[in-house]
């Protein structure tokens, strides 16, 4: 029986169930990688925002010394009482910016990250925050 151009043969039963196991095996080749990836996505974001409260934390501290060494003691102590994890690997504290001119105090932290799905070339990050406060230790002009 020759088919018509129109004319379509119907699959078999058994075609039907190849294809659809091969289309389910390349959406799940597809989807995984992208569902790992999401997954370190989120901690990246997690673990930026996270740094930026720790400057900002150790900012507060520093403003309220009255030299630029007891701002750097005191920022550094600051960051150390923050817990360490498998995915925070270390944070560390620039050299504080006091400016006693301007009155502000600028922080500066740097976070290393492991990821917790290491893809090739992205198994860690280097994140970085700064934050700005002004200084609270001198006594008011009179």
């Amino acid at each position: 029986m020759k088919l018509k151009r129109y004319e379509c043969k119907k699959m078999s039963r058994r075609g039907a169930r190849a294809s659809a196991l091969v289309e389910a095996i390349v959406g799940i080749i597809v989807i995984i990688p992208i569902g790992l990836a999401a997954v370190d996505v989120a901690t990246l974001i997690s673990t930026s925002q996270s740094n930026e409260q720790i400057a900002e934390q150790a900012a507060r501290a520093a403003a309220c010394q009255r030299s630029d060494k007891g701002a750097q003691k005191a920022a550094e102590e600051s960051v150390e009482q923050t817990p360490l994890s498998n995915i925070i690997t270390s944070i560390t504290v620039d050299p504080v910016k006091y400016d006693a001119v301007k009155g502000e105090v600028t922080v500066s932290t740097n976070m290393q990250v492991k990821m917790p799905i290491p893809l090739p070339f992205l198994s860690q990050f280097d994140l970085h925050a700064a934050a700005m406060q002004p200084i609270v230790a001198f006594p008011a002009a009179i």
